[in-house]
């Protein structure tokens, strides 16, 4: 069965990332949650990538409602080489350690991590990926389609978004690496309603 590691996942990220139109996963960051989208470009980067595997989204052993976000399984036997979870949030949101954003996040991720050891069973790599959407200015013009305009301004008077950036990825890698170990990075996302965007990602590899 092939071995899934984090270094290999990634890599999926990042060609993920790399994946979308000029500005389109900016545009997606800021009018949705990019989960989902990050998630679809991953499956289908290691689908194609790595030799041997199929990547499934949606996934479940049983066909039953409690379903994975994104598994990767041996092309022979269908079996789970690993599952990965995702959660989406912005860095206003781990702006302090202490937050109820924060734990609740945290406590969202650890119950990934358990939903996916339930489903995966021995042998199979368990991760959670974190991503936090990172606009660098907040939207010049108020405007509905940006989901959440007056917390980004409202977090950007506070500090500016060099610190906010520094102050989320403290929090994040200090609170997530308590369920195991952190591998982290950046997609440039682009800019969208004149907001340029960076999303943080944290890759959680169960212990």
């Amino acid at each position: 069965m092939p071995e899934i590691t984090a270094e290999s996942l990634t890599w999926a990220i990042q060609k993920a990332g790399e994946s979308f139109a000029t500005n389109e996963l900016a545009y997606l960051a800021l009018t949705s949650k990019p989960e989902h989208p990050v998630r679809d470009r991953m499956a289908w980067i290691l689908h194609n990538g790595l030799p041997g595997c199929i990547a499934a989204r949606e996934w479940s052993p049983n066909g039953d409602r409690a379903r994975s976000d994104l598994a990767v399984l041996d092309a022979s036997s269908h079996k789970p080489s690993a599952v990965v979870e995702l959660k989406a949030a912005y860095t206003f949101d781990f702006a302090h350690d202490g937050q109820r954003a924060v734990d609740k996040y945290v406590r969202m991720v650890g119950s990934d991590l358990r939903k996916g050891s339930a489903v995966g069973g021995s042998g199979t790599r368990i991760f959670s990926l974190l991503l936090l959407t990172h606009p660098m200015s907040a939207p010049v013009q108020p405007t509905p389609v940006v989901k959440y305009g007056p917390e980004i301004a409202r977090s950007l008077c506070e500090r500016s978004a060099a610190d906010l950036a520094h102050a989320a990825r403290e929090t994040a890698v200090s609170r997530l690496s308590e369920m195991g170990s952190v591998s982290e990075g950046t997609l440039r996302a682009g800019t969208a309603f004149g907001v340029e965007v960076a999303i943080k990602y944290f890759l959680v590899s169960a212990d």
